[in-house]
């Protein structure tokens, strides 16, 4: 079968990657956030970010011209958006808060035609009062769990209580989208806990953690959870969804005990379980899932870029993302529609030098037509590749990572960029804005997925288990030596870098190693792991408080001997300190204490701190100034190696 590719933009530039491009460039918004087609094809809907709003576009397709935009005032911005029939999108709210630079999400939905008419709040603290109980506001945030693409006249929520107790049961509510009536479905057992429902929004399986921590599962049978037993076998198994039938259960377990991810099938009837995919080296990145039913004909896994394995070869959805996948090689592809049987999908596409493009494929014509770019300042040809390495720790274990390398005729200086989290968390193949800014400046960028990460399978993550400052510095320490004996990188001129977790790390490894690094760029890490410990976000819910305890360790013993702050008397490497005033997944007073600690030492150092922002620079003006900032620190360094 044959594709035709109609490019609606310029031929890519035929600058090479030499060309240093403007620092803002790897700082601006993207030109859109979502796009998606309505059911009849007759509308384009696609969020607009602004400098202090977002709105929501309607463009009507005939025309190419836009017919609706919704929106609020200044500082407040739309977020996820749906189809809900031909004519009708619901959208949510999101503020900008005055006093930071990150957004909230209160919980408030809306719905309207796409001229704009029938416009309401379906739900929502502000919404005005109703005589009516059921439609009567509740002081409740609420998310979509559910677009029941069989009723266009309803979805499915789930409210939890503002002010709430996190692990609190909350309640899933019907919601008429016309008039905002709503019929409660369910109260949930746990307020921590994931729920798998059919196509026609019924409940059939949660699993979710109690305050002790401890995972529990649960079926829904005649409007009750009964609570999944230790002799049931799926007890050992996560759901991920069921099929449109109801007669198959998709299921998700690491395989051999600490191995890596796989997928299995569970028939209701037989009760058996059969494996349907398993990768040895890593875990399953994606599903690849049929529009409408959300049947899953496929999954997805990533190391050298994205491979795909379908599990179902004989539907229609599945041979048309092979077909389409196949017009895109080496890229990652994503097929977008409201049912299976629309004859118009919009692809979204990204890879390594890629961050985002659309583009519209036309069943009965068998053509993929070019939408728009995300970022289209940004050219492939501008960027570097970014390719799979891996090495041989000091123990032995194999570690993979990503190695972003400029084209040059002469050895570059070395950046280690060192991802946050750490557990569960992984640096990926996809296009990653850090990598490519330093990149085009010059420097090869090497990030690591040191023991701890995602993706790897369970093993992998858990060993590192309460060992951030030994066993995952040391994957990183050994990272950066193996790259320092490549031929393309210059062995004496090396930096480190990270944000969070990462953050500590660039710390934590020149303390380990002090003669290692020419200079270190700490963004929002936690370095007072004591302060850390009693005073992160993530300590106020209990299911997770207990995790974070058997990841972090449980005791001020422990916490003090992994702290950089315990050792930063051995502190030779050039120290660049990054935070933010409303950061409180790491609160900044762990970096005010390193700059305590630092000045009575009399121990140089360079500091950026922005009031307002939180976990990460989210304003472009403060980015773009840390981009450049952090730039300028490395440049002075590195040059000056010898």
């Amino acid at each position: 079968m044959k594709y035709i590719i109609t490019m609606l933009w310029l031929v890519f530039s035929s600058v090479t990657q030499s060309q240093v491009l403007p620092a803002e460039y790897f700082t601006k918004q993207s030109k859109f956030n979502s796009i998606k087609l309505s059911p009849d094809g007759k509308y384009y809907a696609a969020t607009v970010p602004k400098q202090n709003k977002t709105n929501l576009v309607i463009v009507d397709r005939q025309k190419m011209k836009p017919i609706m935009s919704f929106g609020f005032g200044n500082n407040e911005h739309i977020g996820k958006f749906y189809w809900a029939s031909d004519n009708r999108i619901v959208y949510s709210k999101v503020y900008q808060n005055k006093d930071r630079e990150t957004k909230t999400n209160k919980g408030e939905l809306f719905a309207a035609n796409v001229d704009g008419s029938e416009h309401l709040q379906v739900f929502g603290f502000s919404d005005t009062k109703s005589k009516i109980r059921s439609k009567r506001a509740l002081n409740s945030n609420a998310k979509i769990v559910h677009m029941l693409p069989n009723d266009s006249d309803h979805i499915l929520i789930r409210a939890s209580k503002k002010g709430r107790d996190s692990d609190n049961p909350v309640k899933v509510f019907k919601i008429n989208i016309n008039n905002k009536k709503r019929s409660l479905v369910t109260n949930t057992p746990l307020g921590n806990m994931r729920i798998v429902f059919n196509i026609d929004g019924v409940p059939v399986i949660a699993s979710g953690k109690n305050r002790q921590g401890k995972q529990i599962k649960y079926l829904y049978k005649e409007e009750e959870w009964l609570k999944i037993d230790k002799q049931n076998p799926l007890i050992k198994y996560s759901p991920v969804s069921v099929n449109a039938q109801q007669t198959k259960l998709y299921l998700k377990k690491s395989v051999n005990k600490g191995g890596t991810s796989a997928l299995y099938e569970y028939d209701f009837d037989s009760k058996e379980i059969i494996l349907l995919f398993n990768d040895p080296i890593v875990d399953i990145e994606s599903y690849i899932r049929e529009p409408g039913t959300g049947i899953i004909v496929g999954v997805k896994t990533m190391l050298d870029g994205i491979n795909y394995h379908y599990i179902d070869n004989k539907s229609t959805f599945s041979k048309t993302h092979q077909l389409i996948a196949q017009s895109f090689p080496g890229y990652d592809v994503t097929v977008t529609a409201n049912t299976n049987a629309d004859n118009e999908s919009v692809i979204t596409i990204k890879s390594d030098k890629n961050p985002g493009e659309y583009y519209l494929y036309n069943r009965k014509k068998q053509t993929i037509d070019f939408l728009i770019s995300k970022k289209p300042w940004l050219r492939e040809s501008h960027m570097a590749d970014r390719k799979l390495i891996q090495y041989k720790a000091r123990d032995g274990q194999t570690i993979y990572g990503y190695l972003t390398m400029p084209e040059s005729n002469k050895p570059l200086p070395l950046i280690i960029d060192v991802h946050g989290g750490p557990f569960g968390v992984q640096d990926s193949w996809f296009f990653n804005s850090d990598a490519q800014f330093f990149a085009n400046n010059g420097y090869a960028v090497l990030q690591i997925n040191f023991r701890g990460s995602g993706g790897y399978g369970s093993s992998f993550e858990k060993t590192a288990y309460q060992k951030r400052s030994t066993l995952i510095q040391h994957d990183i320490i050994d990272g950066t030596r193996w790259a320092l004996k490549l031929a393309e990188v210059d062995a004496t001129k090396v930096c480190i870098i990270g944000g969070s977790f990462g953050g500590y790390s660039a710390l934590m490894s020149p303390l380990i190693d002090p003669e290692l690094y020419k200079c270190s760029i700490s963004r929002y890490g936690p370095y007072d792991l004591i302060y850390q410990m009693t005073h992160a976000d993530y300590m106020d819910k209990d299911s997770v408080s207990v995790g974070a305890k058997k990841k972090y360790g449980d005791n001020k013993e422990h916490w003090l001997k992994a702290s950089p702050l315990t050792y930063i008397d051995k502190l030779k490497t050039p120290l660049f300190i990054v935070t933010g005033g409303k950061d409180t997944r790491v609160p900044p007073q762990s970096a005010w204490n390193l700059k305590e600690a630092l000045d009575e030492r009399n121990i140089s150092y360079q500091w950026l701190f922005k009031e307002k922002e939180g976990h990460g620079y989210k304003n472009p003006k403060n980015k773009l100034e840390l981009y450049q900032k952090s730039l300028a620190f490395i440049n002075l360094h590195l040059q000056a190696a010898n």
